[in-house]
């Protein structure tokens, strides 16, 4: 079981990466020139891997908070949620193609590997994903506990607006197969970020491959 001391130091740190994000992500003014975020991902925002793990579930939590208010989940798991997520943690880790971060006591974000899941502009899932969505659906049942938060995100290739559109459909692909397998979808909901959250450069390939991909936010409550 987490001791409080241990759920302080996640939320500081959270918070400090809040205002680290909010700053480097708002635009700036220096005489007749403007920095945008997008200027920023094409010239290379890398933010790292933890730091990109704590930003998904901020940007995630919000969603996530509202499942848990609602009657979807029902009770809480009390004291033992810490253990709960560590068995889910667990169970994730051994699903080829994906990665798990814990990300609070209570929280879990899921990588995926971008082209696992779709092809390149492609909102539709690739036969080879089907098998990763269906074991990440099994886990799912079993720890029900916990609301679902699917993200969307794409790299700065193409125009914000076809990015945008495109994140949301990658997310809602994902959230409808996992209903087709039987997930409650009043436990779930799908975001679309567009290109405006990279963890890493986009001036490369690789960056590309990385900042072009979907993760799910896992959170369950205590009480």
């Amino acid at each position: 079981m987490h001791n409080s001391p241990r759920i302080g130091s996640w939320r500081s740190f959270i918070g400090i990466l809040a205002i680290a994000a909010l700053i480097t992500g708002c635009a700036t003014m220096s005489g007749n020139t403007r920095t945008t975020s997008r200027d920023k991902t094409k010239k290379g925002a890398g933010i790292g891997a933890a730091a990109g793990a704590i930003l998904g579930a901020l940007l995630g939590e919000g969603g996530a908070d509202e499942i848990l208010a609602g009657a979807a989940i029902g009770a809480g798991i009390g004291a033992g949620v810490g253990a709960y997520m560590d068995k889910q943690e667990e169970k994730l880790a051994n699903i080829p193609g994906t990665t798990v971060e814990r990300v609070g006591d209570n929280m879990l974000l899921v990588h995926f590997q971008s082209d696992l899941l779709f092809a390149v502009d492609s909102s539709n899932l690739t036969y080879q994903s089907q098998t990763t969505l269906d074991d990440l659906a099994g886990v799912l049942s079993e720890f029900h506990k916990t609301a679902v938060v699917v993200q969307g995100h794409t790299d700065s290739t193409g125009s914000e607006t076809h990015n945008q559109n495109l994140s949301e459909r990658r997310a809602r692909s994902v959230k409808n197969y996992l209903i087709g397998r039987g997930i409650d979808a009043n436990r779930m909901v799908s975001v679309g970020y567009g290109e405006g959250h990279p963890t890493t450069t986009n001036s490369t390939q690789e960056g590309r491959n990385r900042n072009r991909r979907v993760d799910v936010l896992l959170k369950a409550k205590a009480s």
